[in-house]
């Protein structure tokens, strides 16, 4: 095949790309119990039974009780932050029974689940107004208003929530509703009763003086002075570095706060951990950092003071500047039919280039070849694994798809294709030791980096599970149904796989496999490794999952591959069920939708490209790699649609707009980054760099 540079029109099979970036995965598994989150409940139940003991028998000052009980109700606090997020274990009893019980030693008028509501609502609105984030009202106001406000910070929840209490869920409404009576009347009787003082001195002075420390540490230290969550999540919370001997401990791991924005389903005791084990990477998003008196540290000064002071391991080299990768020309080795429609295509690797073409589980693959005369370039997931030794994609045919249709009905073994080396981050690298809990959705040809991933992800991990919810028209057309079925019965209950069938005429609906039962994600169910159902995944069937079997408590991550709408939809449901964005991994399947240049006289391009600079002109509207193709530039691309991410620039001088960005996050928007294929200069003049 001869190769030519073009662009290509083609909006057919290959599936585009948007790898989810942003907040690094900890991948720190949540235990069954968190022993640390009940011992710390026992703990502070034991100080505050022996210092109500010492108040009621006049064995101690008041000045040593008082602090005591004060301190009480920060630790309770902790371990109902820890119930609130699910992250006092994998069992939603035990957070639910936890989050009730500390509850009264923290706010005895206040309802765990009403709690549980505000909390969040601060976490989708983090440093918005205190009417939209409640806990925004610790940091309003001038600075000798700011004790009064963490004193009186309950009031302001009551306030915030008697306003929305209408839309909360009738149960929610009745609970809380009964905990106000009941202590209302437990506080009327404690005075008439003559008990008044002990109520005073053992509850209400201490529990004001927590609420107070909880608001200034939990609230005002790692917020005050930042910008809205939504506008840049890396940038609404700080660390406060230093001294972690001592803060950590006295703060219950809060002065890494940020961690917790960033990851909240983690244990409070992993926060310090976390941030080790992902610390460049915050560095790299320019995260807020404070030392234990305020000082504010730029990344580069902590990097240094770590260095200095020798805490942390030695930084590692600067990175060094980005080459686009190199096309290689690969023979093919076979071309096998899968399904109807569909074809597996594998490659001869030669030895000298095993190296350059190793891949992660779920990561695609460049194909560049000339059909008809045209050049055209695909993105097509891998759908082998490392272990195999076998590089092997599957092509769907798409109406109108020139390279799908070539590679389904001329394609054969022998013939040579241009590939680029692997890419793509919607990825899953095993670790033997992990029992991770992971749920796959993927609809049509989304199934083939899925298929990478669950394969060897279960077989190098012998204690993980998963379960894979796949949608297809009808049995005919679904790729890869044979080979899921023998995983599932080789793995021996370990996969679990739901087809859903749009076709209600699919043999398959009719006749159901029945094998033995099989423990979906740590539940027991009489359900055999496979079964069928009528119809598509929408909201309302995955919700009744979430509710029913998938419990977002019991899946650390999830991988969604499909179209645009599928994806959309399952992210939504999963965000309004609270699942963590860094656990929800996903790519886009869509079709290219060029930008058509006016004749217009345009802004000048400087494009550097591979170590070699040039200017180009540009038209009215034209994207930066229209430009750069028509002038000859080797610019690296693919799927044109703004998914795959292959022909990603930095902005060097001037200025661009996109009018999507699915492979760029918005933090590497807001560090000058584009996606050439969408990109259109909006200033006379625009430079970038393909190698940045």
């Amino acid at each position: 095949m001869t190769v030519a540079v073009t662009r290509s029109e083609d909006t057919g099979e290959s599936p585009e790309r948007r790898p989810r970036r942003g907040v690094p995965n900890p991948r720190l598994p949540l235990p069954l119990v968190s022993v640390p989150t009940v011992l710390l409940f026992t703990g502070g139940a034991m100080v505050w039974t022996g210092a109500t003991w010492l108040v009621v028998n006049e064995a101690a000052p008041l000045w040593v009780t008082i602090p005591l009980h004060a301190l009480v109700t920060f630790t309770m606090f902790t371990v109902l932050h820890e119930s609130t997020h699910h992250a006092a274990g994998r069992l939603t009893w035990v957070n639910e029974l936890l989050g009730r019980l500390a509850m009264p030693f923290v706010a005895a008028y206040g309802s765990f689940p009403l709690v549980r509501y505000i909390h969040l609502e601060h976490h989708r609105n983090t440093n918005e107004d205190a009417h939209t984030d409640p806990d925004a009202w610790t940091a309003h106001g001038p600075w000798w208003q700011l004790p009064l406000r963490w004193l009186t910070i309950d009031f302001w929840y009551a306030r915030f929530y008697v306003a929305r209490q209408r839309t909360r869920p009738p149960s929610e409404r009745i609970e809380t509703a009964a905990v106000v009576a009941l202590s209302l009347a437990a506080f009327a009787w404690l005075t008439v009763s003559g008990h008044g003082w002990e109520l005073l001195m053992v509850y209400l002075i201490p529990q004001r003086v927590g609420l107070a420390v909880l608001a200034w540490w939990f609230d005002w230290l790692p917020h005050h002075d930042l910008g809205a969550q939504r506008q840049n999540r890396f940038g609404a919370t700080r660390v406060r570095v230093g001294l972690e001997w001592l803060m950590t401990p006295i703060m219950l791991c809060q002065n890494y706060h940020l961690v917790h924005h960033l990851h909240p389903a983690i244990p409070f005791y992993r926060y310090l951990r976390t941030w080790r084990d992902n610390r460049d990477a915050y560095l790299a998003r320019d995260v807020p950092i404070a030392t234990p008196w305020g000082r504010e540290l730029t990344a580069a000064e902590y990097r240094e003071w770590r260095r200095l002071t020798g805490s942390f391991d030695e930084e590692p080299p600067a990175p060094q500047p980005l080459r686009p990768s190199r096309f290689h020309s690969l023979r093919v080795a076979e071309v096998r039919p899968l399904c109807e429609g569909a074809v597996t295509v594998t490659f001869e690797v030669p030895e000298r280039l095993r190296e350059t073409f190793l891949f992660t589980p779920g990561q695609h693959l460049v194909i560049r070849a000339e059909v008809d005369g045209e050049e055209v370039r695909r993105a097509y997931s891998i759908c082998s694994t490392p272990d195999s030794g076998e590089l092997r994609i599957a092509i769907k045919h798409q109406l109108g798809g020139a390279f799908s249709t070539f590679a389904t009905t001329e394609l054969a073994a022998g013939d040579v294709l241009d590939v680029l080396p692997p890419d793509g981050e919607f990825t899953l690298t095993p670790e033997r030791g992990r029992a991770g809990r992971y749920v796959a959705l993927a609809a049509g040809s989304g199934i083939t980096p899925i298929l990478s991933i669950l394969t060897a992800t279960l077989r190098n991990e012998p204690n993980s599970k998963a379960t894979l919810l796949y949608i297809n028209t009808s049995g005919a057309s679904t790729m890869f149904a044979d080979e899921l079925g023998a995983l599932a019965t080789r793995l021996g209950g370990r996969l679990h796989v739901v087809h859903y069938r749009t076709d209600e005429r699919d043999p398959d609906l009719r006749t159901q496999r029945v094998e033995k039962p099989f423990d979906i994600v740590g539940e027991a169910l009489a359900i055999s490794h496979e079964r069928y159902q009528r119809g598509r995944l929408d909201g309302t069937r995955l919700r009744a999952l979430l509710q029913a079997r998938l419990h977002p408590a019991k899946v650390d991550d999830w991988f969604l591959c499909g179209p645009r709408d599928l994806v959309d939809m399952a992210r939504r449901t999963l965000a309004e069920r609270d699942v963590p964005e860094e656990n929800v991994h996903f790519e886009l399947f869509q079709g290219a939708l060029p930008v058509r240049p006016s004749r217009r006289p345009g802004p000048t391009l400087t494009v550097t490209a591979g170590g070699k600079t040039v200017e180009i002109p540009a038209t009215v509207g034209e994207t930066v790699l229209s430009a750069a193709l028509r002038h000859g530039v080797d610019a690296p691309y693919a799927c044109v649609g703004g998914a795959c991410g292959t022909c990603r620039a930095t902005v060097v001088r001037g200025s661009a707009r996109m009018d999507v960005h699915y492979a760029l996050g918005d933090d590497e928007v807001a560090a000058g980054r584009i996606l050439t294929c969408r990109a259109v200069a909006t200033s006379p003049e625009l430079a970038v760099d393909y190698d940045r």
